[in-house]
């Protein structure tokens, strides 16, 4: 109930959270998807757009200092979002526009993420827009994907009109925005795997499981590339659903496996080859645009905040970010973040040796994401909420979504990073 058939619902993340196959330490054991032993944090190794800015800027003030936005705290603000879920409500999905949805508190709405060591100033849109003139900005992944994108428009829309110029309908799985103002483009495709895929579905009939073609790309995104300018990888959430796969049209695993006599090779090895391979796609499909400088990025896992059953009143209920250290993060959130961080590392050399004009980066916000269980819609995903007494609405049994960010919420820090390392790559590739 509630739940889409093409979202990360919240209902199937929270399931396989507590179910005895989902993963741990010990769950993946095939030699073909290898599972990656208890992780430390991701590495803090220099990626290719460190190197690529040192070598570029010569003869020209050296670039400030990289800050690690990836530790640090959650520091009261009062200046409050730059928009709300009136200005922005044409552009918010529905089940995200919290304020649009009745949630009472606004707590929520006056937190900025204080990096360890170094700033993160607010967002700026001209800014952003000066940085991406000319350029095509997408955003490339599942329903976390198209939750940041519509957090930079309207971020963006803030100050700039922001006119749609490509419509996907009521799922959203294909959008475009044009900046005018600046012949800028902002984009969202469709792509819950980044690779080749078959999604489960709820509908009468529908497949029952995922499909993944490791060694097929997905046309849909992929085919555009030539004519993108820096992308955003978001994925996660829906590797944790059954899923047969495939390379060269052969089995090579599943997970939740929905065919008889397969053995469970979980999923974090195939999560890792979906990374690779797009990252190596994105790098390989440069050389149809030479001359033409790209920035990919991956943002790093974003994760759910359930306590307790789906559909509990005080799913995530939570008014407040954690402070630090006082909550640990689970083993699987870990180690997604470490995988992505290793392989945009990976794919950052790699563009290095191939003499590519791909810089690699990770948009790392896992920990950041992690101590705000505060930000999700939770039971606010819809306005069905009843009236009680005094005004106030009542909290009944409801479907939650601890998945997904309110607009406005926390998901616009992603765009605050976001638009430094924009501006850092930017002023290099200059």
């Amino acid at each position: 109930p509630g739940a889409t058939s093409l979202d990360a619902s919240p209902r199937r993340s929270s399931h396989c959270r507590s179910t005895p196959s989902s993963p741990s330490p010990s769950s993946t054991t095939s030699p073909l998807l290898p599972s990656p032993s208890p992780p430390p944090l991701p590495p803090r190794r220099p990626t290719q757009g460190a190197a690529g800015a040192a070598s570029r800027k010569q003869g020209s003030t050296a670039p400030a200092p990289r800050c690690d936005y990836s530790e640090g705290q959650w520091v009261r603000d009062a200046a409050g979002p730059r928009y709300n879920g009136t200005s922005c409500g044409a552009t918010i999905k529905g089940g995200q526009n919290c304020m649009a949805n009745g949630r009472p508190d606004t707590g929520y709405l006056n937190w900025r993420w204080q990096p360890r060591g170094c700033a993160l100033p607010p967002f700026a849109p001209a800014e952003f827009l000066e940085q991406v003139r000319g350029r095509h900005i997408a955003f490339v992944g599942d329903s976390l994907a198209r939750n940041q994108c519509e957090s930079l428009v309207c971020l963006l829309g803030s100050e700039f009109p922001a006119e749609l110029v490509l419509d996907g309908g009521e799922e959203r799985k294909f959008r475009r925005w044009a900046f005018r103002s600046h012949n800028a483009t902002v984009s969202v495709f469709w792509s819950p795997f980044l690779v080749n895929g078959t999604e489960k579905s709820s509908a009468p009939g529908g497949p029952d499981h995922n499909k993944l073609y490791l060694d097929q790309p997905d046309e849909r995104w992929a085919a555009e590339l030539p004519g993108i300018d820096v992308v955003v990888l978001s994925i996660g959430h829906w590797f944790m659903h059954p899923a047969m796969y495939y390379e060269r049209g052969a089995v090579i695993g599943c997970h939740h496996c929905p065919e008889p006599n397969r053995t469970e090779t979980g999923f974090f090895g195939v999560f890792r080859l979906a990374v690779k391979n797009a990252l190596r796609e994105v790098i390989a499909r440069a050389r149809a645009s030479p001359g033409r400088e790209k920035l990919a990025m991956v943002a790093t896992f974003s994760p759910a905040h359930f306590d307790g059953e789906w559909d509990s009143p005080d799913a995530c209920a939570r008014t407040e970010p954690y402070a630090p250290g006082e909550k640990e993060m689970l083993y699987m959130d870990r180690e997604m973040w470490r995988t992505e961080a290793e392989e945009a590392a990976t794919a950052a050399a790699e563009a290095t040796v191939r003499g590519s004009a791909v810089t690699v980066e990770a948009l790392e916000v896992t920990r950041l994401a992690d101590m705000r269980a505060d930000g999700h819609p939770g039971a606010y995903m819809n306005a069905s909420l009843l009236a009680g007494a005094g005004g106030e609405k009542k909290r009944e049994r409801v479907p939650n979504d601890c998945v997904h960010w309110c607009l406005p919420g926390p998901i616009d820090t992603w765009n605050e990073i976001l638009l430094q390392m924009v501006k850092r790559w930017s002023d290099a590739s200059s």
